[in-house]
């Protein structure tokens, strides 16, 4: 492989991953716009229970779009279905841009989230298709810098600026990636029924849902979408310059990350990942059960007032070199090409199921049973996604997508004769 040609790789990589700026500042959108709601500045009367629909319908809204994805992608090819996803995201932004009611504002949630769910069943087995094995995880990673560059737009500018010229960026967003132009690629079709019956995909449907559920579990989307309350409801920090480090610091990992991707195993890097992600989320749980359930004293709870800053920052971190999109990579990585989009589009729709669900409940649960209950649960699939890692997740850096067919398959020969020898034998 030339450098020429590499350096083809890597264009087209961050070409097609310029889409999930979008998808970025989508999921960070509420942090800067929920305090203009309860301050008065957006002039909407909107609930703490119509926030928590507007934040989470984006995440439902996913689900028609992971199918749409699929369905478009084998019909239509990966390029045209990528730059498709901008019509809905489009139309969601110039809702929200000029809505002032909350029903009006679930709909362009929706529609946003049906931008996200087609760029994400897409733009990974994209890239995981045109990437050397040397290039791949690195290549897959740079998807993460441009979701961390999304958010950290909104961070940094979206709590300075008025509510207009927030919702504004949506229109900017969109029309950016409907500019981008990438490579198309098409593949053999196969059905949701054969991915669920036949057999030698079992094992990688289990693999993949474990990552998925510890992917999004842990509760990272609800903590972008919630960011700016939670600083706020800490002691002693302010929560727009504490939402901006954090942009920064998630945009360092992101970048980090892509370096790190070339010279660690995925397993090593999703199990480090998920024990730094538990103890972070340990920590900051810890700080708000002092706060609110043991109740300290102010003295007290000022001199451990950074836990909140240090905990958070440091599950930035450390999801990034793992969790936050290695499995991505292993879901476009496992599944054989026949099935690979049927397959994508499933596991998206899981997740975008489970990230309804986290984003959703975060404020019923906070105001039921406190704020540590939501960071400790969270926690707690960390620390049982370590020993996931461990025992079920393959490596499959530096193997090319043949190689990793190979060894699955194998793995399953293997499993189907010593079932068999145990049936004779009995």
């Amino acid at each position: 492989m030339t450098k020429t040609n590499r350096k083809v790789q890597y264009l087209a990589g961050l070409c097609v991953s310029f889409a999930f700026t979008f998808t970025g500042a989508a999921i960070s959108w509420p942090s800067p716009a929920i305090p203009k709601f309860k301050n008065g500045e957006a002039n909407i009367n909107i609930s703490d229970s119509q926030s928590s629909w507007v934040v989470s319908l984006a995440a439902l809204g996913a689900l028609p779009g992971c199918y749409l994805g699929k369905v478009l992608s084998e019909r239509a090819g990966r390029r045209r279905t990528i730059l498709s996803a901008a019509v809905p995201g489009f139309l969601g932004a110039g809702i929200i841009l000029f809505t002032k009611t909350p029903e009006l504002m679930y709909v362009a949630r929706v529609l946003m989230g049906i931008a996200n769910g087609i760029t994400a069943v897409v733009t990974m087995i994209y890239l995981t298709e045109i990437a050397d094995k040397e290039i791949r995880g690195a290549l897959g990673m740079l998807v993460q810098v441009m979701n961390n560059l999304g958010s950290l737009a909104i961070y940094g500018i979206g709590p300075f600026v008025s509510y207009t010229a927030l919702n504004s960026m949506w229109v900017d967003e969109q029309i950016d990636a409907m500019r981008m132009h990438v490579q198309e690629s098409m593949e053999n079709k196969a059905t949701l029924k054969e991915l669920a019956t036949n057999m030698k995909y079992r094992k990688a449907i289990y693999i993949i849902s474990g990552l998925k559920v510890l992917q999004y579990m842990t509760g990272s989307l609800a903590i972008q979408a919630y960011l700016e309350i939670i600083f706020r409801q800490s002691s002693s920090i302010s929560g727009p310059y504490a939402s901006i480090v954090y942009g920064f610091v998630q945009l360092g990992a992101g970048i980090g990350a892509t370096f790190l991707a070339g010279y660690f195993g995925r397993r090593v890097l999703m199990f480090t990942s998920s024990f730094g992600v538990a103890v972070a989320l340990t920590i900051v749980g810890l700080y708000f059960f002092l706060q609110d359930y043991i109740r300290v004293s102010p003295e007290t709870l000022s001199s451990i007032s950074s836990l909140p800053l240090i905990g958070v920052l440091s599950f930035n971190i450390l999801y990034a070199t793992g969790l936050g999109n290695l499995p991505y990579i292993m879901q476009a990585e496992l599944f054989p090409i026949n099935v690979k989009t049927t397959a994508s589009s499933a596991a998206t729709m899981m997740a975008c199921v489970m990230n309804f669900f986290v984003t959703k409940s975060y404020q019923g649960i906070k105001d039921g049973f406190g704020q540590f209950t939501v960071f400790w649960s969270f926690a707690s699939i960390a620390y049982a996604g370590m020993l996931f890692i461990y025992f079920f997740v393959p490596e499959t850096k530096g193997k090319s997508l043949e190689e990793v067919q190979d060894n699955m398959q194998k793995e399953i020969e293997e499993v189907e004769r010593l079932n068999k020898f145990e049936t004779n034998k009995v």
